[in-house]
């Protein structure tokens, strides 16, 4: 996917950067008018904007370093609500914990991670409708590793949106960019873990993110 987005990014800026020399050639040269004018500014403000997204997508999709702290998992989802504290109340969403208390502490990029559930989080307090929203958050040790679930009640998703939804681009949302959840996955993947979705139309989802308590020792492997 990185090679992928690199190879994108290279064949839109070219021309992209082409048609913004012209714009600026044609300012230059010809007689202003206010039809002209209003042309040469949408090219200005199309440019910009295709190129703010070729630059979100490498965000989305790069290796990032990640910097390893020893970290209680169940503290750091209680930050990522925080986060998202004012949103649940306007929503007026009841959230419930299920915590593992016997959880090892695990090693990871806290900040990274915190973003990745804050991500998750205001995904579903958007997939839910007024008046009933309900979110789950369970942890839970299996196989070794961490496994972090958020469950909530929204309008959930047919099979078709769930293979696109990692996708750069890919959003149901009227002001969304379709880079939340790509950049989710891979600040999930660059910690060596996993995410999925189950979902149904009408029937919520339910994310589950799972990492290595010790990515070092993974990495190793």
């Amino acid at each position: 996917r990185i090679g992928i987005a690199r190879t994108i990014a290279h064949e839109v800026r070219n021309p992209l950067t082409n048609i913004s020399l012209a714009a600026e050639q044609v300012r230059e040269l010809g007689e202003s008018t206010e039809d002209r004018d209003l042309l040469l500014d949408m090219i200005d403000r199309s440019a910009t904007r295709i190129n703010q997204l070729v630059s979100d997508l490498l965000n989305s999709t790069r290796v990032e370093q990640l910097e390893y702290i020893q970290t209680d998992i169940n503290i750091l989802i209680d930050e990522a609500l925080e986060l998202a504290q004012d949103r649940l109340d306007l929503s007026h969403i009841n959230l419930s914990k299920d915590y593992s208390s016997s959880l090892p502490g695990i090693l990871i990029d806290t900040g990274k991670i915190k973003l990745a559930f804050l991500n998750i989080i205001v995904n579903a307090i958007e997939s839910i409708e007024g008046g009933r929203g309900e979110l789950s958050i369970r942890t839970y040790a299996a196989n070794d590793k961490c496994h972090i679930e958020f469950r909530d009640n929204g309008i959930g998703m047919d099979e078709d949106t769930q293979l696109k939804l990692f996708e750069p681009y890919f959003t149901g949302k009227p002001q969304g960019n379709g880079l939340g959840l790509t950049h989710t996955q891979a600040i999930i993947l660059n910690h060596k873990g996993s995410i999925n979705v189950y979902s149904k139309p009408g029937q919520g989802s339910t994310f589950t993110i799972i990492l290595p308590f010790n990515i070092k020792q993974e990495t190793d492997l």
